[in-house]
């Protein structure tokens, strides 16, 4: 399993993952990993009134939608944008 880095981003409606010059797809539930100040930890995408994540499966924050944050995601979950399995 390769770890690909990237940042994510809000356009439009939702979430986008974007590494190099290529946009994938996010969805609720989606594992990746976020980095905060120097380190990277594991968090889940959710969404009820606002799009969340969820840290150590007890720390939750909502992301803001014009802030830009660095990701890394195995390469096996990475969804091309506009393949959404639903």
């Amino acid at each position: 399993m390769m770890m690909r880095y990237g940042i994510m981003i809000f356009n439009a409606l939702r979430w986008k993952i974007w590494i190099g010059q290529q946009e994938y797809e996010t969805m609720e539930g989606m594992k990746f990993e976020i980095r905060i100040q120097d380190d990277y930890y594991v968090a889940f995408l959710g969404k009820d009134d606002e799009w969340f994540v969820t840290i150590e499966e007890d720390v939750c924050f909502v992301l803001r939608t014009l802030e830009v944050y660095k990701v890394r995601i195995v390469s096996d979950d990475l969804i091309l944008e506009g393949y959404v399995p639903f």
